[in-house]
């Protein structure tokens, strides 16, 4: 039997890792929050008026989701007297993106596992 093969008996048990995973990707698998990440990383630091007017959609709609990104520390809030600044958290994207890359076992680009080929 492979490493891959899990069978109802053999699934491993969900670590803390796995959770932490699952719940970025669920923070990132909504449309809206992902044009909010992607507007904030193109165009940096805004306030909810200006992400409401690029994206077009409510205040309260985007302060929902903004909520939702920051509970998972993937975007920053800054305050400049009552407005809020949000900008994207690129280390904590990055250092999320680089733990599921190692969970799903990605080899770096150019390393020889990555270069194999299916027979």
């Amino acid at each position: 039997m492979n490493g891959l093969d899990l069978s109802v008996q053999e699934r491993p048990v969900e670590g803390s890792e796995v959770r932490e995973l699952r719940s970025f990707l669920r923070s990132i698998g909504d449309t809206l929050r992902l044009h909010i990440l992607r507007y904030l990383a193109r165009e940096g630091e805004t306030n909810v008026t200006t992400l409401a007017d690029a994206l077009r959609a409510s205040q309260p709609l985007l302060s929902w989701h903004l909520g939702v990104l920051k509970r998972n520390q993937l975007v920053s809030v800054r305050r400049e007297g009552r407005e809020a600044m949000y900008s994207v958290n690129l280390p904590v994207v990055r250092a999320y993106r680089a733990r599921l890359d190692a969970w799903l076992a990605i080899p770096e680009p150019g390393t020889q596992s990555e270069e194999r080929t299916d027979d």
